[in-house]
């Protein structure tokens, strides 16, 4: 039978510091480590990319939230602000949107720049979020 002996790493493991969230206000490096897709309760089709910050490695991961544009399921608000998030996310993230987009394959990885802000959850606690995507200059 196998052992776990971490007894080297003890006074390390007593003082591990619980992982915070970036100070919101400021602009952080992203990384998108992975993205989920699917479709929301009201039909309505969805990617969710999971950031982190680079060069942070105890500032919790958080996610992002995209609509896919779709005209025919989408009232006209809904439908040009879906396209405008895309379209910011997109000049962000460097993402070539003239080709179809495989989450798995070509999100992760992507690095770009955001404002970060803060806001508490039910379930996780305080979450960063984004404030405002940063394009390339």
């Amino acid at each position: 039978m196998s052992m776990l002996d971490l007894t080297s790493q003890l006074d390390e493991i007593e003082g591990a510091e619980e992982p915070t969230v970036a100070e919101a206000g400021e602009e952080y490096k992203l990384c998108i480590i992975s993205v989920r897709e699917g479709t929301d309760k009201n039909g309505l089709d969805y990617f969710a990319p999971l950031y982190e910050v680079v060069g942070a490695p105890m500032v919790k991961e958080f996610g992002g939230f995209f609509h896919i544009p779709d005209k025919d399921k989408m009232t006209e608000k809904q439908y040009k602000r879906s396209l405008y998030a895309i379209k910011v996310f997109a000049a962000c993230f460097g993402l070539d949107l003239s080709r179809p987009v495989d989450y798995e394959d070509d999100l992760p990885g992507l690095e770009g720049w955001a404002i970060l802000g803060s806001k508490e959850d039910d379930v996780y606690g305080e979450q960063n979020t984004i404030r405002k995507y940063i394009s390339p200059k």
